[in-house]
C-alpha cells in the first residue's frame, strides 16, 4: 500500500479578466480551512495557459465569461497539457447543455454567479474532501475486481505478453478469449503495451506490485486496460478501436506522470508500443515497450513512443525470431524436406536487412542445437563441414577476433548515437521549418505537427525544450509576431489584416497577443517605428 505521510494542500490558480472580482476572491475565501493553496492568478485564458505550465496547479477556478478565450476553451486546452488539474467554473448560464458540455474537460463544479465568499469556502471544503477521497483510493491501490477474474486475466495475458503463450490458442480463441475476460470489446480492437516504472526523488528504483493499481486507475478512466508487475516494472495492456488508440493514450500517460510526482513524490518513466491488432504479437509490443521507456534516459521527456525512436517496423525481425523457434523444432524432429521447404519459404521476398538478420539468426539457431548434443565434436564437425559460414567462428579465437568483436559493438554504438543524435536534430529542424511555412495558420498545433513527422507530441514537445529551451507555442508566438512587425513597418495593411496574415481570427486577440510580445499596441508600434524613421 501506499501512504501518504503528509497532508496535502491542493494548489489553486484563479481566472478572471475583472481584476477586482478576482482580488476579491483570493481574498476572501478562507482557502487554508478549505485544503487550498492560491499560487497565482491571470486576468484571461492565454496568461492562464502559460501560468499552467509554470505552476502546475491542482485546480483552476474560472470564470466561465472573458475576452479571448473562455473558461470552457481553457479547460478543453488545460487538458491537453495538464489532464490532472481540475476545473471549476463560475457562470451566469442556468444551461444544462453547457454544463453537460463542461464536464468532458475536467471540471468537477459548474458554480451559478453570484455566489459568495462564505459559499465558496463551503464548496471547496467539500471538493477538497472529495480530491482527498480520489487521491487516497489512488495511492491506496484499491480495486473491487473479483480475484478470481484477475487471476484468469493474468493466466491468459502474462503468457503472451512475455513471449511463452503464442503458440497454447489459435489465433481466433485469443480473440475470443479476450472479448470474454472483458480485455476487449470487440473484435477488431487492438492493443498497446505501456511500460512503467517509478523511482524516488533521491534516483532510486521503488516500482512495486502496489503500483497495479495505481497505474490502472489513471489509465481506466480513458481506456480498458490490465496491468501487471513483471521484473520491476508495471505492464500494462491497453485495448481500443483502432481509430481512437493515440488519443486514449496521450492523456492518460501524462496524467500518470504528473500524478506521480504529486501523489507518490515519485518520477514515472513510461514507453510504449506500436499498436498491434492480433494477441499473438503482445510480446513484441512489451519488448518495444520496455526498449522505448530506456530511452527515455536520454532526459528528452518521461513519456516515450517506441515510434519516436526507431522509425522502421521491428515485425520482421519478429517475424524471423520465431521463424527460427521452429526452426530449431524442425532441427530436432523434422525431415529433410520439411526443413529445405522451411527454409525456401522464409529466406524468400526479405529485405537485405531481413535476409542478413535471418542469416545470423540461422546460424545460432543451428550452432546452439549441435553444441548440446553429449559428442562434443559434433559441432565442430558441423563448422568444419560447412566452412563458408564459420570461418570466423570461435575455431581461430584469439586476442585480435575479440578486439575486432569490441571494436565491431563499439562502431555499431558510435552508429546509433550518432543517428539518434542526428535524427532528433533533424525533427526539431523540421518542426521549425513547420512554423516558418505555416504560422498564418491558425489551426497549426503541436499535435499537428507530431502527426506530420511521424513522432508522439510528448516527445516531439520535450525535444523542443531541449534543444530550444521554448516550447511549441512559444516558438509559433514568436513567428507570428516577427511576421507581424514585417508587416506592420512594411506594408501598409490595416490591422485587421494582419491580423489574419499572421495566423489569427480574432483582432483582440491577436492585438493582446502583440502587446504582451512587445510592450505596446500594434497601432503604436507602428507610429513609433514609422514616426522615428521620418525624423
Amino acid at each position: 500500500m501506499i501512504l501518504c505521510e503528509v497532508m496535502i494542500m491542493y494548489s489553486v490558480l484563479v481566472v478572471d479578466d475583472e481584476i477586482r472580482q478576482r482580488e476579491a476572491v483570493i481574498r476572501n475565501v478562507d482557502w487554508q480551512r478549505a485544503g487550498f493553496e492560491v499560487v497565482g492568478d491571470a486576468e484571461n485564458g492565454i496568461e492562464a495557459l502559460d501560468q499552467l505550465e509554470k505552476l502546475e496547479p491542482d485546480l483552476v477556478l474560472t470564470d466561465i465569461k472573458m475576452p479571448l478565450m473562455t473558461g470552457l476553451e481553457l479547460a478543453r486546452k488545460a487538458r491537453e497539457i495538464r489532464p490532472a488539474t481540475k476545473f471549476v467554473i463560475l457562470s451566469g448560464y442556468d444551461d444544462f447543455e453547457y454544463a453537460q458540455e463542461a464536464f468532458k474537460y475536467n471540471v468537477i463544479r459548474y458554480l451559478l454567479k453570484p455566489v459568495s465568499a462564505s459559499e465558496l469556502t463551503d464548496e471547496f471544503e467539500k471538493i477538497g474532501a472529495e480530491m482527498n477521497r480520489e487521491f487516497d483510493l489512488l495511492k491506496s491501490g484499491g480495486s473491487s475486481e473479483d480475484i478470481s477474474l484477475r487471476l484468469e486475466k493474468a493466466e491468459f495475458l502474462l503468457p503472451l505478453l512475455l513471449g511463452t503463450g503464442e503458440d497454447v490458442h489459435a489465433s481466433d480463441d485469443l480473440t475470443e478469449n479476450a472479448k470474454r475476460l472483458g480485455i476487449i470489446k470487440n473484435d477488431g480492437d487492438c492493443y498497446s503495451v505501456v511500460a512503467s516504472k517509478f523511482k524516488t526523488s533521491a534516483g532510486e528504483t521503488c516500482t512495486a506490485q502496489h503500483h497495479i493499481d495505481f497505474v490502472n486507475s489513471i489509465i481506466n478512466k480513458y481506456a480498458l486496460c490490465e496491468s501487471f508487475f513483471v521484473n520491476g516494472r508495471i505492464i500494462t495492456l491497453v485495448t481500443s478501436d483502432p481509430e481512437e488508440m493515440s488519443t486514449k493514450l496521450r492523456l492518460p500517460v501524462i496524467e500518470l506522470v504528473q500524478s506521480a510526482k504529486k501523489l507518490l513524490n515519485q518520477n514515472c518513466t513510461i514507453g510504449i508500443s506500436e499498436t498491434v491488432s492480433n494477441p499473438s504479437l503482445l510480446a513484441l509490443a512489451c519488448s518495444q515497450a520496455i526498449t522505448a521507456r530506456r530511452y527515455t534516459s536520454d532526459g528528452t521527456g518521461s513519456i516515450r513512443y517506441i515510434n519516436d525512436q526507431e522509425r522502421k517496423s521491428t515485425y520482421e525481425f519478429e517475424s524471423a525470431e520465431k521463424s527460427v523457434n521452429k526452426l530449431e523444432q524442425l532441427l530436432k524432429i523434422g525431415s529433410k524436406e520439411e526443413i529445405t521447404s522451411f527454409l525456401d519459404e522464409i529466406l524468400s521476398g526479405k529485405t537485405r536487412e531481413g535476409i542478413d538478420y535471418i542469416i545470423i539468426q540461422i546460424l545460432a539457431t543451428a550452432h546452439r542445437c549441435v553444441s548440446v548434443l553429449p559428442d562434443g565434436n559434433a559441432a565442430a564437425e558441423l563448422f568444419t563441414a560447412n566452412n563458408s559460414f564459420t570461418s570466423r567462428l570461435s575455431f581461430d579465437f584469439n586476442e585480435q577476433y575479440k578486439n575486432e568483436l569490441v571494436s565491431l559493438c563499439l562502431d555499431a554504438r558510435d552508429i546509433i548515437y550518432r543517428s539518434q543524435r542526428h535524427e532528433s536534430e533533424a525533427l526539431c529542424d523540421h518542426a521549425l521549418q513547420i512554423i516558418n511555412e505555416e504560422y498564418m495558420n491558425e489551426e497549426l498545433s503541436l499535435t499537428d505537427a507530431s502527426d506530420r513527422l511521424g513522432v508522439s507530441p510528448n516527445y516531439l514537445s520535450a525535444l523542443i525544450k531541449k534543444k530550444k529551451s521554448k516550447n511549441f507555442v512559444t516558438l509559433v508566438t514568436e513567428r507570428r509576431m516577427k511576421a507581424a512587425s514585417d508587416l506592420l513597418l512594411c506594408t501598409s495593411m490595416k490591422i485587421f489584416e494582419i491580423t489574419q496574415k499572421c495566423g489569427y481570427s480574432d483582432q483582440h486577440y491577436f492585438s493582446y497577443c502583440f502587446k504582451k510580445y512587445y510592450g505596446v499596441s500594434p497601432n503604436k508600434y507602428r507610429e513609433e517605428h514609422l514616426g522615428a524613421r521620418d525624423a
